[in-house]
């Protein structure tokens, strides 16, 4: 994922590099030209302008419904892990005040996200990020209610916007259905979409480009989600003309420009002439638009070619300062998260990460009666290692012991760097001491493989110790006490051997 964003990044990054070295020269150009020349190239301008836009706006939309979605599924597997398939179980689960903490928490990963709801099977709501406990509201009159209580699908369904219940601001919601263990009806989990959040970012992109422009967020039903300006009373409204779809049949052709005079829906059915560009959001159901009026399209027409120049790129380098500084900010807050989780070195989740795992894993297993391990690992010798290799081969063994620690474990399995040399390993839903053990011993054998560092051959072995719940302890305290002395059996007991923890 991490890779992923990188490539992204980088590829919009000289995409607004080429697209803007391109509208210069062709502005530089524009200035030999007699007026009916200098007219159309700023027609042909503009309408790049307003292509790059529009792509820029499909980007920075996919990427906001792809994290809203995370946001949802990340809710989704929580009520998953705790092992929520029954109306009675959902119930409960909603009922605790640290459901109530998680919701508000995925609220605050994300700014467009005004709200995360979970909806019983009644249409009511159970919890939600605004207070708690919940208010009496019922959503049962909702759209994505009455189609995902009638439809057993897995996919996530965009709703219409409407006036939240709770605080009158206006959302759209992506939710998804909450099945219990036969594939029965339980509820629904709901994240709302700030349509005035997605509007202040939009102005944020096009406050430059000048009375008359306008941008907008469709569902593909050319129902309006958002715009700027944001005229409330337009949105939920249904676009009824044909212009989004002849721009959207201009795609391959003329880069989805389209200059049109017909009834505008953004300027209450007026007849105008303008220009407009709309483009389809990945694979989501959603348009993106961005629109000039004639008079904004060739404003500068009549005056100097010097400064119609000169208005155009400072325009231009308005909205790629915005979309750097964006772009920026996303990688600054994504490596930020990341620090603060993640042990430096090694990518690990570090001990605060670690952690909390290792409390909501027990208690799910407290509530479900079930069976967790948790195992201490420490390299031995690493000092050795250290003074006979130098500190960054040190470094460079770490980082390849993570690797391997994390192609041993199962999915579900949590391994983090707590220390120097010492790793702590969460094995979630096992049988018991031996499938730990089972487990433990995988990667101590993985370990006792050589590793070859910078041309050196080294080969390391480890020291794990082992404690289960509740064989071993019933608390955080008692299992990692457990699981650290067992290790230190191990060490005592000749090294490079998994040792079980004696503790009843």
């Amino acid at each position: 994922m991490r890779t992923h964003a990188k490539f992204s990044l980088a590829r919009s990054t000289r995409f607004i590099v080429m697209a803007g070295t391109a509208i210069a020269v062709m502005l530089l150009l524009n200035a030999a030209f007699s007026a009916y020349v200098l007219r159309e190239n700023t027609i042909r301008e503009r309408s790049q302008q307003l292509s790059n836009l529009s792509v820029v706006l499909s980007q920075q939309a996919s990427q906001a419904i792809f994290s809203a979605n995370t946001v949802l599924d990340s809710i989704i597997d929580v009520l998953d892990l705790a092992g929520v398939d029954t109306q009675v179980k959902l119930k409960e689960f909603t009922a605790s005040e640290m459901t109530y903490e998680l919701l508000k928490e995925k609220t605050r990963s994300n700014p467009i996200i005004d709200v995360a709801t979970i909806i019983g099977s009644d249409g009511r709501v159970l919890n939600f990020s605004r207070s708690f406990p919940a208010p009496v509201i019922d959503l049962s009159d909702r759209d994505y209610f009455e189609f995902l209580k009638s439809t057993n699908s897995t996919t996530t369904f965009y709703s219409v916007p409407v006036q939240n219940k709770g605080n009158r601001d206006w959302v759209f919601y992506f939710a998804k259905r909450i099945n219990d263990d036969r594939g029965d009806f339980l509820g629904v989990v709901l994240i709302g979409v700030s349509v005035k959040v997605f509007s202040m970012f939009y102005e944020e992109i096009a406050k430059n480009l000048g009375e008359g422009a306008s941008l907008t967020l469709y569902r593909d039903d050319q129902t309006l989600l958002t715009r700027w300006p944001l005229v409330e009373d337009m949105i939920g409204v249904k676009n009824r003309g044909d212009v989004i779809t002849k721009s959207l049949n201009l795609v391959g052709d003329r880069d989805g420009v389209l200059i049109t005079r017909s009834p505008a829906f953004n300027l209450n059915s007026e007849v105008v002439t303008r220009m407009v560009s709309f483009r389809r959001v990945g694979n989501y159901p959603f348009i993106v638009g961005a629109s000039l009026t004639k008079k904004l399209y060739l404003e500068g027409w009549f005056e100097d070619v010097w400064t119609v120049m000169y208005s155009a790129v400072i325009s231009l380098a308005v909205l790629t300062l915005g979309m750097i500084l964006l772009i920026k900010a996303q990688r600054r807050n994504a490596k930020i998260q990341f620090a603060v989780n993640h042990d430096s070195l090694t990518g690990l989740p570090n001990r605060v990460l670690f952690f909390e795992r290792f409390q909501f894993a027990l208690q799910v297993a407290k509530k479900r009666k079930s069976k967790i391990a948790v195992a201490f690992l420490d390299l031995d010798n690493f000092k050795m290692i250290n003074d006979n290799y130098s500190h960054s081969a040190g470094d460079l063994l770490l980082i390849e012991i993570a690797n391997r620690l994390r192609s041993c474990l199962r999915n579900g399995d949590t391994v983090g760097r707590i220390g120097g040399d010492e790793f702590v390993l969460l094995l979630p839903n096992i049988d018991g001491m031996d499938s730990a053990w089972a487990v433990c011993e995988k990667v101590r054998e993985a370990l006792e493989k050589p590793f070859l560092l910078a041309s050196i051959l080294i080969n390391p072995t480890a020291s794990v110790g082992l404690a289960v719940f509740p064989d071993n302890g019933e608390t955080e305290a008692e299992l990692l006490a457990a699981a650290d002395q067992a290790m230190y059996q191990a060490k005592k007991s000749g090294r490079n051997i998994v040792k079980p923890s004696l503790k009843k």
